[in-house]
């Protein structure tokens, strides 16, 4: 996979404090908002370090907009509220199409809940395609 540097939110972003943090990076769809229609784009987000926590902190990934790129809001939850023991190093936690009609900035927000995080990093970006290869014991086919 060929990841533009231009549709990159997040490159190894440590994400810690119980809250929001933004994606290092906004994507600028452009003047219309019509990005999504016709070609399919993906998000795809991954944990790259382990999570870990003193307390059971959790992790869940929200698409935001902005007509300004000043004033964000939820578009959409991408991921429910992760435990750590789904964060794991070079998990994939979202791989999902892009909604239509999204205003001309979108970001990712990494809502850190019941406890901060000690340590964890993110990758994320936009896709034409994702990573979608099954793997079965020697021996068998997956249907």
């Amino acid at each position: 996979m060929i990841i533009d540097t231009q549709e990159q939110f997040s490159d190894a972003q440590a994400v810690t404090a119980i809250g929001d943090a933004a994606s290092t990076n906004t994507y600028d769809t452009g003047s219309s908002a019509d990005i999504g229609i016709g070609e399919e784009l993906f998000i795809y987000v991954k944990t790259k370090a382990a999570f870990t926590s003193a307390g059971s902190g959790t992790l869940q990934v929200v698409l935001q907009d902005s007509a300004d790129n000043s004033t964000f809001a939820d578009v959409q939850s991408l991921t429910p509220a992760k435990a750590l023991a789904n964060l794991t190093a070079n998990t994939d936690l979202v791989r999902s199409r892009l909604p239509i009609g999204s205003r001309r900035y979108i970001r990712l927000a990494y809502r850190v809940g019941t406890a901060a995080m000690t340590a964890g990093t993110v990758d994320a970006f936009l896709s034409l395609d994702v990573q979608a290869q099954q793997y079965g014991a020697s021996g068998f086919s997956v249907a």
